[in-house]
């Protein structure tokens, strides 16, 4: 009797197990009814495949994620209508669900935060970015008349590097109705992008506890009520002045004043508010302007320099984009089908959150290992998270199948999925050869 085949313990499955448990999805997958109507569809098979899929590159296509799917389910007798015919409403929602779930239940043991960001509970970093699609798909997802395009409303913690927030909508819808206020901001640092530059947000933000750092725009104008900073000398005296006429003079280093900004109290109500902030600007030596921040931030905790500091970790969520996209298919939908885009949308952030699972496995790893070592420098980064995500994406193949090992599941037989993937989809059509040898001139 031959000996069955059992893979080595590996910590990094455990661990992908522990964060999307099979039970689970199975269980959600009944409360869908998915299950009982779809026969062949395995939901844990197809979630590790979606998941584990961008191993495939640019190449996120249906016919991909089928032959993938195939791999580890085995059951090759699945057609292409069939697997295409899964990503309907229900799947689409299970998938946000688990998503939703993962977004909120994830941790990654990362949560500290230190220097001039340990006073705060966490560092929220907002902002949208838009995915080109098809044109034919600007009926559900419009960018203007002639373009179609969903936009991606996205926040992220700097402290585990996840996505606490992931929404998409069609890329018309302005990026600050996407974004609640309420007691999510409190004790939180909230940095913003110039598409949420909101006087009314600013407040709810510092009504709810929480703080912001946010851009100016280029001709914001605001009356200056107070100076923080005082220079020697002959400096122009700022207090009571409008921003605007007296900015194009000023040569300090840096504007450290109080100013007054006046917006609706409530929405639509004509009823207005005026709140006091502070505004802060650093002079770029080289071409002599300033970059303007308002924040609620006191002075005595942090000088106008230090707000600039803050303000440049906004751009850890450009990087996210970045990687949403090279990495995990958001700029290769090649699709018109809205549940499809959705689908594909929301399997990018699952792909993600799949790989920080997994590099933080192998962070905490390493981290054993050099205390197992005694290395001298076991205290500095030795795997830093984007080329941990890269090592990730290149043997994702490879993850899966020892996933599917661990699950139970057999492997494929070799021989039968070479011939499945081999045959043509469409055998009436006419190969080239053939028309040369017999067809009808033209």
């Amino acid at each position: 009797m031959g000996s069955v085949y059992k893979p080595p313990d590996s910590v990094v499955v455990n661990r992908i197990q522990r964060a999307f448990p099979s039970d689970e999805l199975r269980e959600r997958a009944r409360a869908t009814n998915l299950i009982q109507r779809e026969r062949k569809l395995d939901v844990v098979a197809l979630f590790y495949t979606l998941s584990l899929g961008f191993a495939a590159g640019s190449d996120r296509s249906i016919q991909a994620f089928l032959e993938r799917y195939v791999e580890m389910a085995d059951c090759d007798e699945l057609s292409y209508a069939t697997f295409h015919g899964w990503f309907k409403p229900g799947f689409v929602a299970l998938l946000r669900e688990i998503l939703d779930e993962a977004i909120e239940n994830l941790d990654t043991g990362q949560t500290e935060l230190s220097g001039r960001l340990e006073r705060f509970r966490d560092v929220l970093i907002v902002d949208a970015t838009i995915i080109s699609l098809y044109q034919d798909a600007k009926d559900v997802y419009a960018l203007d008349d002639d373009r179609a395009g969903a936009k991606l409303h996205l926040t992220e913690s700097l402290s585990t590097g996840l996505p606490t927030r992931f929404r998409t909508t069609d890329a018309s819808t302005h990026e600050r109705s996407q974004l609640p206020t309420g007691e999510w901001v409190a004790g939180a640092l909230i940095l913003f992008d110039l598409g949420y530059y909101d006087f009314w947000l600013f407040d709810r933000i510092d009504a709810n506890d929480g703080w912001f750092v946010s851009r100016v725009k280029e001709n914001a104008d605001f009356e200056i009520v107070e100076e923080l900073r005082t220079w020697r000398g002959n400096s122009i005296p700022l207090e009571g002045q409008s921003l605007q006429a007296v900015l194009d003079d000023l040569k300090r280093q840096e504007i450290d004043v109080q100013i007054t900004l006046s917006f609706d109290r409530k929405r639509g109500s004509g009823a207005s508010a005026t709140r006091t902030f502070r505004l802060v600007g650093v002079r770029n030596d080289d071409s002599g302007e300033y970059h303007l921040y308002l924040t609620n931030l006191e002075r005595d905790d942090y000088r106008a320099p230090d707000i600039a500091q803050l303000y440049r970790a906004r751009w850890e969520i450009e990087l996210l984009f970045k990687e949403l996209k090279s990495r995990f298919g958001l700029d290769e939908i090649n699709t018109t089908d809205a549940y499809i885009i959705e689908a594909l949308i929301i399997m990018a952030a699952l792909s993600l959150l799949m790989s920080r699972v997994i590099v933080d496995e192998l962070q905490k790893l390493d981290a054993k290992q050099r205390d197992c070592a005694d290395d001298a420098a076991a205290s500095s980064t030795r795997l830093p998270r984007r080329r941990c995500s890269h090592a990730v994406e290149r043997h994702a193949h490879l993850i899966q199948l020892y996933l599917m090992l661990d699950l139970g599941y057999e492997l494929p037989d070799l021989d039968s999925l070479l011939l499945w993937s081999s045959r043509d989809p469409n055998p009436h059509r006419p190969r080239l050869r053939e028309q040369v040898e017999s067809g009808e001139f033209w």
